[in-house]
């Protein structure tokens, strides 16, 4: 079994114990595939991975070909630190520009032009990029940076930019949580007995990383250069779960998406 990583510290307490509960379990048949969301969004569409979380606009946009593991999410309720757009004017000042998105998300994106086309309705334009925040804006006004590149960039950055959150401003505009990524299984690899089984590791890795942040802060926070303390508020400040509101945000996301025609 191929299992995507998204290789970013807001997984790390997922996958610590994930990892721990396979091996107690004699799943040796498994192997973890590392990538940004949208390499492991690609590597599912390419039958490369057989479960994971992976991007919501993946499933949204291929949700045939996948079997949801329901109960888990990565999402944020209101603000998600690690989900940033770094201006150097206010926000209402970019009218008709260009900015900047990380190469990395397809749902963090898709994500930023809701919020400045539809909630702001500022007909930016986005180009794809991979530069550093400080080479990017010598250039453009602004620019979307996610995961640790982000989070990093929000501790350092100090007064000098406008940092908006975009979880924050998702749930202030609709009253929802904001749901990044899903886990799935490519649907013919998982059928009920191998889905019944894969989601009650998870559930269990799941409950033990939220009663576990302080120690898994003391091995992580060296590795991330970013603070032990840092790293508790940003893993309490994310939701691991999927319920009714969140499907609700899906739902909404969609009609959002089916717009943008994505």
């Amino acid at each position: 079994m191929k299992i995507g990583k998204i290789n970013f510290t807001n997984l790390f307490p997922i996958f610590y114990y994930l990892e721990k509960e396979l091996a107690l379990n004699n799943k040796t048949d498994y192997e973890f595939i590392e990538g940004t969301p949208s390499e492991i969004n690609r590597l599912f569409r390419d039958g490369l991975v057989d479960v994971g979380p992976a991007s919501c606009v993946e499933y949204i946009r291929n949700a045939p070909n996948y079997t949801l593991i329901d109960g888990h999410s990565i999402s944020c309720i209101g603000a998600i630190k690690s989900i940033m757009f770094f201006s150097t004017v206010e926000i209402k000042r970019l009218k008709g520009a260009s900015v900047l998105v990380t190469a990395k998300s397809e749902t963090s994106v898709a994500l930023l032009k809701i919020v400045l086309n539809d909630f702001y309705g500022l007909e930016v334009k986005t180009v794809v990029s991979s530069c550093s925040l400080r080479e990017g804006l010598a250039k453009y006004p602004a620019y979307l940076l996610i995961g640790d590149e982000a989070l990093s960039e929000v501790c350092s950055i100090g007064s000098s930019l406008y940092v908006y959150d975009l979880g924050r401003v998702w749930y202030e505009k609709t009253g929802l949580p904001f749901v990044f990524a899903l886990w799935f299984g490519r649907r013919e690899i998982f059928v009920e007995d191998a889905l019944i089984e894969f989601k009650g590791l998870l559930d269990i890795a799941r409950e033990k990383a939220r009663s576990n942040f302080e120690y898994l802060a003391n091995l992580c926070a060296e590795q991330v250069g970013l603070s032990k303390e840092t790293l508790i508020d940003y893993w309490s400040t994310i939701s691991y779960d999927l319920d009714k509101k969140h499907y609700a945000s899906i739902e909404l996301f969609k009609k959002f998406l089916a717009k943008m025609l994505i």
